[in-house]
């Protein structure tokens, strides 16, 4: 997964092939967070969003370290300008909604005002409405 990543060359559909797999998969703890360590450091690409998704829908209980890099990973899009795929869109939401209570206030802050910049019609409500129910 992580050369596929870092090659650039893996296409989405190879991406959600092997997701699937990953989803089914069991995975130690710690080799996910390294893979979600690697991914969060990586350039953005739309299967590096997909195996992202995959890995924070498998709901691990994460260190706050790796918590902290998948937030960082989405707050380097704050001075982008581009307008972000629903990949990306999805990915944050799930990241949101399974791990909104590791979130410090800060990080929940920071995001409320990424999500400001970069919408989604639909996705967008449903962020905010889990970073407030934090409070």
């Amino acid at each position: 997964m992580l050369p596929l990543c870092q090659n650039g060359n893996c296409t989405l559909r190879e991406a959600v092939i092997i997701s699937s797999v990953l989803m089914k998969s069991s995975i130690p703890l710690m080799h996910s967070c390294a893979a979600m360590l690697k991914i969060a450091e990586m350039e953005y690409s739309g299967a590096s969003s997909v195996f992202l998704h995959t890995l924070i829908s498998k709901k691990y209980a994460l260190p706050y370290r790796v918590i902290d890099a998948i937030v960082h990973h989405f707050l380097k899009f704050s001075l982008d300008r581009r307008e972000l795929p629903l990949l990306w869109h999805q990915c944050l939401l799930v990241f949101v909604e399974n791990y909104k209570n590791d979130i410090s206030d800060e990080q929940k802050d920071a995001l409320r005002s990424l999500v400001k910049v970069h919408r989604h019609e639909k996705i967008t409500p449903v962020i905010i409405s889990h970073l407030q129910s934090i409070n």
